[in-house]
């Protein structure tokens, strides 16, 4: 026995859907029950599928968007599915014939023991509308609780995929503010089910490494981690490092990592680097890292942006945590809130007074307007590569050169 929900904004296919529901299920009638309702108030499909599940008379449970054509076999095909699942129950994802729809289940067959991993809603109604089919895939899969029926095919008869003209009630599911909303409760839900969780990305720029790199990064003390790479094209590194740390960034959110660690790949670190960053408690906190270039300084400034300074070298050298205005990100922590709580693009390259800002120097200002404070432990010095290393000795070196030039 299943109960079937339907929730209905748009009449004529919703009596197109539930008459294929019952005429295609391959099982008989008396087995099926049609649990729908208008949504007159346009509440959305999260809000509706709580108050329809409500109404169930059935353990197992499938949902039926009003734009769907279930195909001949789908219900005998979907339970089917369902018993080859550990115990016999979980959750099975239709065919709708689009992508991604093995690891994506848009429209699903749901056993109400699945409510007890999902807090008792199958479509979390912290969403308007996007992202609730994602995190309930997420779910089950991590409970080894889903499958996917390949045989068990819908039609979708969605303006995304047909692309036909979109009514109103399209339009208002996938406006901009509704998609943002929904994502952001997305990857905060999916932070905080998953606790601690590090994203280590690595800006790479270019096929070829320096060894001394990879070398420091192989033997530097590390808790578990995922690693993050560009999925970006680079073509022209100076204008694409900032479409480089957005992807990684983004990379992470969606990854439900907690902690995003940048570590620029023309760097040598020490082994205590990334346990030194991670003990403080902490939004934002980066290595002490120079200047490749003179005068070898290192990236720590206090001020506003186009007027900042460099921090006193007696702060800079102290081995203390010190709080800045902004730091460079060749080796820096941050916690992923930083990212939700500001807008997108989070790095760019921007002009100041006719002067050009970096994508990281920039990404400070702004989440210093927000609130966040940014640290920089001057006690894990990183050294820069360029065809020699660039640290304080380099520093020191070119300051006093510089003095008996005066």
């Amino acid at each position: 026995m299943v109960s079937i929900v339907v929730p209905v904004v748009r009449t004529e296919k919703g009596k197109r859907c539930i008459r294929h529901a019952i005429k295609n299920a391959g099982i008989s009638p008396a087995h099926i029950e049609i649990v729908t309702e208008y949504d007159t108030h346009r509440i959305g499909a999260p809000e509706m599928v709580k108050r329809l599940v409500g109404m169930t008379s059935h353990d197992l449970v499938m949902f039926l968007g009003d734009d769907t054509i279930p195909q001949p076999g789908y219900m005998r095909h979907a339970l089917d599915a369902m018993q080859k699942l550990p115990g016999g129950w979980g959750l099975v994802g239709l065919n709708d014939q689009q992508r991604n729809g093995k690891t994506l289940a848009t429209h699903w067959l749901a056993d109400k023991r699945m409510l007890n991993l999902l807090d008792g809603e199958f479509f979390c109604t912290d969403y308007r509308h996007c992202f609730c089919d994602r995190e309930l895939t997420d779910i089950a899969i991590e409970h080894d609780r889903y499958i996917w029926a390949e045989d068990a095919k819908i039609e979708h008869d969605h303006p995304m995929f047909t692309h036909e003209e979109s009514d109103i009630d399209y339009q208002r599911a996938y406006d901009k503010d509704t998609y943002i909303n929904d994502w952001k409760t997305y990857v905060s839900r999916k932070i905080t089910r998953y606790g601690f969780k590090l994203g280590i990305g690595l800006p790479v720029a270019n096929r070829q490494q320096d060894k001394d790199f990879w070398l420091s990064f192989l033997m530097a003390d590390k808790p578990d981690y995922t690693i993050l790479v560009p999925s970006v094209e680079v073509y022209n590194f100076p204008q694409d490092i900032a479409h480089v740390r957005n992807d990684l960034a983004n990379q992470a959110l969606n990854e439900g990592c907690s902690h995003l660690l940048m570590m620029d790949t023309d760097q040598v670190y020490k082994p205590d680097t990334i346990t030194k960053l991670l003990a403080h408690d902490v939004d934002v906190v980066g290595a002490l890292v120079h200047r490749r270039y003179p005068p070898f300084s290192p990236i720590l400034y206090r001020g506003t942006l186009g007027n900042y300074e460099y921090v006193p070298d007696d702060e800079m050298f102290s081995g203390e945590l010190v709080e800045v205005d902004a730091t460079g990100c060749g080796c820096i922590l941050f916690n992923t809130g930083v990212f939700i709580d500001t807008d997108y693009p989070w790095f760019k390259i921007e002009k100041k007074d006719g002067k050009t800002v970096g994508e990281d120097i920039g990404f400070c200002s702004r989440i210093r307007s927000k609130g966040y404070k940014v640290f920089v432990d001057t006690s894990a010095t990183v050294d820069h590569i360029t065809t020699f290393r660039v640290n304080r000795s380099t520093y020191e070196l070119f300051k006093r050169a510089a003095r008996k030039g005066d």
